[in-house]
């Protein structure tokens, strides 16, 4: 009676032990500390069946065991320590993969791992392997009997069969730690897609990628270098952090520092221990005055080549950063490159685009002696107001395209008016006065340049709704074309014509600022007027 109720003891401590197994891995992201939460779990419970008041369990690291659960006197010092792989018992049971029951340690020549770290003395042992389909990945120990009575044949078996379940669970959470990761790292390069694929610019996307990187890093800091296609040198073109704005003072040659040596070798570098690490840089040290502790630093390649390197620096909370990080940083880096390749070609087409509106722009400018540079002007006088403009001024590339193309309808007015010197008659008046509707009907099949379409067709519209073509007052005309037709009227005021001399600045600057409230917006006369006296605006002759 008293060995039936034994097993049914020991066999609700079972049940409870997977129910507690699966509690401990069950909706957690599992890591170590879930795993060593798992294996405590199992020795607590291995001891109470077997009656065994100290014990361990190691676990395979290379050729080293590590004590990952201790129990017993002085047990929790051995936690992390470590053993060569043929020492001990716990080396024996390792090569042969099968338990050990010693019923008189002291004629052992195999001694206890516990018992030479701890003090106790046990007068027996016993120790059974973990094994997977890899072999022994692990040993489960146990020295000392509460009762001081020998290791049985059934305490054997016991060991053994729960070293199997062991086995199964520990492989169960490593396949849970392997999906949960593959997750996160699916997320991680989802958001990292959406985050560097909203913007194609190329400033915003670099800023961007730097942000994503420190915070996948977990990183105090880092960094974006990128290739100088001339010298061939490395230069921060993003450095995040208080000292960013000093590194921006720093070039590498290829090859020098970790940097450099990861854009030469094309190859990724974790380094744990930056201080004594012969690659690195010192003098960045004292340039910023900024502790290096570690780094993780890869490649950006584009094309087949190195274009750059991502630095992520100093992993948060002191810690190291580990082969995940490396791993998930190698993925940010590809998708890095992909967007700063996507950036740079919308860019150069950007730019064709602009120097053809400007290249057209220009051959109607040539059709007038006296507005020679007028584009050009209206362009720096437009950023120049913007700049100062109070709250948001809007998408400034926007502005100096739709400055570009401000006049672009005048290609379609005839010269015997466009040229004329005297007053117009009313016809043509009407005539020059629907150069904005022109410009605007030869951008209208360009989807993408609705909202220039719109400050180009607006920008003769005036404050108090007396404008041309559609009378709009207010801000129902558009903020870009209330800038350029400030910055219109200044380069008009400040340029000679056949009818009168030229205005000097503080002349002309009057001039705007008493129609201000009636033909202009005033808050763009104010940011007009701030800019004229920071010297953001001067008169050009060009």
């Amino acid at each position: 009676m008293d060995a039936l109720r034994a097993e049914l003891q020991g066999l609700n401590k079972f049940l409870h032990l997977e129910k507690a197994n699966l509690d401990i891995l069950r909706g957690k992201q599992v890591g170590p500390a879930e795993v060593d939460g798992l294996l405590a779990y199992y020795l607590k419970t291995i001891l109470s069946l077997t009656h065994t008041t100290v014990g361990s369990i190691l676990i395979r690291d290379g050729d080293q065991f590590v004590f990952r659960a201790a129990r017993g006197p002085g047990a929790q010092k051995l936690i992390g320590k470590r053993i060569p792989e043929s020492e001990g018992i716990i080396g024996g049971v390792a090569k042969s993969g099968k338990a050990h029951l010693s019923v008189n340690v002291r004629g052992n020549r195999r001694r206890s791992s516990i018992n030479e770290s701890t003090g106790n003395r046990p007068r027996n042992i016993l120790a059974a392997p973990i094994r997977n389909t890899n072999g022994v990945i692990g040993v489960i120990e146990l020295i000392k009997k509460s009762d001081g009575n020998p290791f049985t044949a059934g305490d054997k078996a016991m060991i053994e069969f729960l070293a199997g379940r062991l086995s199964l669970d520990m492989e169960y959470a490593d396949l849970l730690a392997g999906s949960q990761r593959e997750a996160r790292h699916r997320v991680m390069q989802m958001k990292l897609s959406t985050v560097l694929n909203s913007t194609l610019d190329q400033r915003e996307v670099r800023r961007r990628a730097m942000e994503a990187a420190t915070a996948l890093m977990d990183a105090d800091v880092g960094s974006l270098l990128l290739v100088d296609e001339k010298t061939g040198d490395l230069f921060f073109e993003v450095a995040l952090g208080e000292k960013g704005s000093r590194l921006k003072e720093i070039r590498l040659k290829m090859g020098e520092g970790i940097a450099g040596w990861v854009a030469a070798k094309d190859q990724p570098a974790l380094v744990n221990d930056v201080e004594n690490d012969r690659r690195y840089f010192r003098q960045a040290g004292v340039i910023t005055k900024f502790v290096t502790r570690n780094m993780v630093c890869v490649p950006v390649r584009s094309k087949g080549k190195v274009v750059g390197v991502l630095q992520a620096i100093n992993k948060k909370g002191g810690g190291a950063f580990t082969e995940e990080d490396l791993e998930n940083f190698m993925t940010l880096s590809h998708q890095v490159a992909v967007a700063l390749e996507n950036a740079h070609l919308y860019g150069e087409l950007k730019e064709t685009f602009v120097n053809t509106a400007a290249a057209l722009a220009a051959a109607v400018e040539k059709k007038d002696p006296y507005t020679g540079g007028h584009i050009k002007r209206v362009v720096e006088y437009s950023s120049a107001i913007a700049r100062c403009i109070e709250g948001d001024a809007g998408d400034l590339e926007q502005l100096r395209l739709a400055a570009v193309l401000h006049d672009i309808g005048k290609i379609g007015i005839r010269d015997s008016v466009l040229l004329k010197q005297a007053g117009f008659t009313p016809d043509e008046l009407e005539t020059m006065r629907s150069h904005p509707l022109v410009g605007a009907d030869i951008l209208a099949h360009i989807e993408q340049m609705g909202e220039v379409r719109r400050i180009m067709r607006s920008h003769h519209e005036k404050w108090n709704g007396s404008g041309y073509p559609d009378g709009l007052a207010g801000e129902a005309i558009p903020l870009h074309a209330r800038i350029i037709s400030v910055a219109d009227a200044f380069d008009a005021i400040t340029t000679d014509r056949p009818y009168r001399k030229a205005a000097g600045l503080d002349a002309a600057k009057e001039e705007i600022r008493r129609h201000g409230g009636t033909e202009f917006d005033p808050l763009v006369v104010a940011a007009f007027v701030e800019a004229c006296e920071t010297g953001d605006i001067l008169i050009s002759k060009e």
